[in-house]
């Protein structure tokens, strides 16, 4: 059984657990079996959804004693959570994400940075976050099969001597929060404010005052650690002269540094605290908002706090192999990703602008030990390199690139750093599908299709191609957005059946004698045969939150579009709103389904016979689906299964697979199937009782019982109103139960005692 099929079956069980009417609306539900090959290598996470400026974070998410791992992702406030399936070593890291609704309903809006760490040592990870300019922290209270927090403090306090303050960190950097002291209990080394730049140390007093570390009780011990000075470069530090002082008594008094000191630095600082060379003193990893690099301090103390100044340092870490090298501001992370129980070293810029946002999670393998680290760097895409994942706001389009009858993938990615430029580019790249007619597959052919990214005409940032017949001579012309704002047609010259060979570009003509021409305004634009008529016409969606229709008042031999209306369905959601239209013809009927710059799936229909009318809005969150900011949905059958997969672009600069319900359901707003189960625990016996359903015929109805696994026990025809099940046989356990009627079902839990 492959990792996906393995691990994901267990994901769609938890999704039968829910109790829902079955198959509303679309139906959509995630999938992540749709296999993808790039270099010969079938790639591990195709449709996770990408990753662009991450924090990392231990946790052992259900509960099976092996760390997973938790990201969170800065680009658009976004938790990710994979599960640790391998041996002792080995990194079988699996994508997870009915974990992700846990944080998510504990972290709306989460904006800052996250870690975990165990503060009262019983064995599970707490969360620690941003708070305004402080911390929150909520406790693990998980049991066995259920991940759980629960607010332990909305706000960390210290002694400040003669009165209390915040621990305070802002939100835009990272703190360290480890054992400073050994002593059992955890402290915070957060760097202050822009007029006194220092890390201080917060030094938990659990142990001294309560004999165990179940407290979160701080003294302010020392508000210059390590007393030194960072310099502008990041790459140099001033040692023993940060501050006029050095704390070795607990109860010291709040001694503010000079302010004229080191006034070049600003906010916008990371910390990470480990022991480089194990003599227990808490060494240091310090990423700048200016810079790109990370600069290591070594600490010369001997006792921790009373004699830890910091002795030397090194500008660009790790300098005995390939030294981190980014534009600005990285944040590092000390992490077990391959179950060995020792810690590795991830580094990925903490902001979200402004730098590589591709090859953006440099990951290092601890060679050595917890105390005695020994990096050796591996990847400058952990994760990222086994994932669909461009850059940032990724657009997928479905297309038959080749007219060989299967639907191909194109990903166009809007936001891509160059490197050597410092600028943002687009790219648009081609997964050819190399399976069949029943079985998809996509195949990486390039990131630069028909090289567009280098072509002076049309690379632009935004990128976003529509591909049809316009000439019907079975093969697909390209239309793409010129840096001009005009709407240009590549006529594809290759033949059914062939690669494109695209004979040059035109401008489309209008009725008007004029071209499409979008002045100053980014479009998207869709060809679709709205009116039925055997031509495709074309649908833009707009920034300005409207769609424009240019209906093909021509033919085939002479292409004319005519601008209908700039207000296409009554539709009009807002400036900066940024529409990617994607229409879907079920049983001859047009439904229109809309990504937002908010995330959000709008779902409409009313479209055929009202092209100049308003649209009806069924849905303003498309069967609740949300996986970040910026959705774009490709829609299409493309295995013959009469269900639609939607492939869904979003800022992260990855896709997520989702598939449908049978396409004969699409629309159904309820299930009206009543049904009973009882008794409810059963002993050996259990009824299924349609008896209050409004059948007249029970012809097409069905049952199957599954087990936990998701292995199908039992399953056979349901011919009258009251059915018996045997379950005698059955072990003591949870089941679940589906009916099935018209290629619908729904679900509900059986338990046997």
């Amino acid at each position: 059984m492959t990792f996906k099929k393995r691990y994901m079956k267990k994901i769609g069980l938890l999704i039968l657990l829910l109790p829902m009417v079955a198959q509303a609306q679309f139906g959509f539900q995630r999938q992540f079996d749709i296999t993808v090959i790039k270099d010969n290598i079938q790639q591990k996470y195709p449709w996770v959804g990408g990753l662009d400026y991450c924090q990392f974070s231990n946790v052992d998410l259900n509960q099976d004693g092996t760390q997973d791992l938790l990201i969170f992702d800065k680009t658009c406030h976004k938790i990710l959570t994979f599960v640790q399936l391998g041996a002792p070593g080995i990194n079988d890291l699996v994508y997870a994400p009915e974990y992700e609704s846990v944080f998510e309903s504990i972290f709306p809006e989460l904006v800052g940075w996250i870690l975990m760490a165990d503060y009262n040592q019983d064995g599970k990870m707490d969360i620690f976050t941003n708070y305004s300019v402080g911390f929150r922290v909520f406790k693990n209270t998980s049991t066995p099969g259920n991940l759980s927090f629960t607010l332990e403090s909305n706000t960390l306090y210290a002694n400040y001597s003669s009165a209390n303050g915040i621990v305070y960190n802002s939100h835009y950097n990272i703190p360290a929060i480890i054992d400073v002291d050994h002593d059992g209990d955890l402290d915070i080394l957060a760097y202050y404010t822009d007029d006194q730049p220092c890390i201080r140390y917060y030094k938990n007093m659990s142990i001294e005052a309560y004999g165990n570390s179940d407290h979160l009780e701080f003294d302010l011990v020392n508000v210059c650690y390590g007393n030194f000075k960072l310099l502008g470069d990041n790459t140099s530090a001033q040692l023993n002269t940060c501050c006029d002082f050095q704390v070795s008594d607990p109860e010291m008094v709040d001694h503010n540094r000079p302010t004229a000191l080191g006034q070049d630095r600003h906010t916008g600082t990371s910390v990470l605290a480990l022991d480089l060379d194990a003599d227990d003193m808490m060494d240091l990893l310090i990423g700048d908002a200016g810079y790109g690099n990370l600069l290591m301090l070594m600490n010369g103390g001997v006792i921790p706090n009373t004699n830890s100044a910091m002795a030397n340092f090194v500008g660009n870490f790790p300098d005995y192999d390939e030294p981190v090298d980014f534009q600005l501001f990285l944040g590092s992370f000390y992490v077990d990703v391959d179950n060995d129980g020792i810690k590795d070293l991830i580094v990925s810029p903490n902001t979200n602008y402004g730098v590589q946002n591709y090859q953006s999670n440099w990951f290092y393998k601890n060679n050595g030990v917890n105390n005695l680290p020994d990096f050796n760097f591996q990847t400058e895409a952990f994760l990222q390199e086994e994932m669909l994942d461009l850059g940032s706001e990724t657009f997928p389009i479905f297309a038959d690139i080749n007219s060989d009858g299967l639907q191909d993938l194109i990903l166009s990615v809007a936001v891509r750093y160059d490197t050597v430029s410092g600028n943002y580019n687009s790219r648009v790249a081609y997964y050819k599908n190399t399976g069949s007619a029943s079985l998809a597959e996509f195949t990486h052919m390039t990131d630069d299709f028909e090289s567009i990214a280098s072509d002076a005409v049309i690379a632009i940032d935004h990128l976003y191609p529509a591909f049809g017949d316009l000439d019907g001579d079975g093969d697909n012309e390209m239309l793409i957005r010129a840096n001009n704002f005009f709407l240009l047609r590549y006529d594809n010259i290759a033949g059914p059946g062939n690669d494109p060979v695209y004979n040059g570009f035109e401008l489309i003509p209008t009725d008007l004698g004029a071209y499409i021409y979008r002045s100053n305004e980014l479009f998207y634009p869709k060809l679709v045969d709205l009116n039925r008529d055997g031509l495709l016409d074309i649908v833009m969606g707009k920034e300005n939150g409207t769609l424009s229709y240019y209906e093909h008042v021509g033919t085939q031999d002479s292409i004319v579009y005519s601008l209908i209306t700039d207000n296409f369905g009554g539709i009009s959601l807002g400036t900066s709103t940024r529409l990617i239209p994607e229409f879907v013809d079920v049983d001859s009927n047009f439904r229109l389904v809309i990504g937002t710059k908010d995330g959000n799936l709008l779902y409409y229909d009313s479209i055929d016979n009202n092209l100049l009318g308003n649209f009806n809005l069924v849905d303003d969150n498309l069967d609740d689906i949300y996986i970040s900011t910026f959705a774009a949905p490709a829609i299409a059958d493309i295995d013959g299964d009469n269900k639609l997969e939607m492939v869904l672009g979003n800022k992260r600069g990855g896709v997520a697979l989702f598939e449908s319900a049978y396409v004969t359901s699409i629309g159904l707003t309820e299930f009206d199937l009543n049904f009973k189960i009882f008794p409810n625990p059963a002993e050996s016996v259990v009824y299924i009782d349609l008896s209050s359903s409004e059948l007249k015929s029970f012809d097409q109805v069905s049952y199957s019982l599954f087990d936990i696994t998701g292995r199908a026990i039992l399953s056979a025809d349901i011919n009258s109103a009251q059915t018996a099940v045997d379950c005698a046989n059955l072990s003591r356990g949870i089941y679940l139960l589906n009916l099935y009627i018209d290629n619908r079902s729904i679900t509900k839990k059986l338990i046997l005692e």
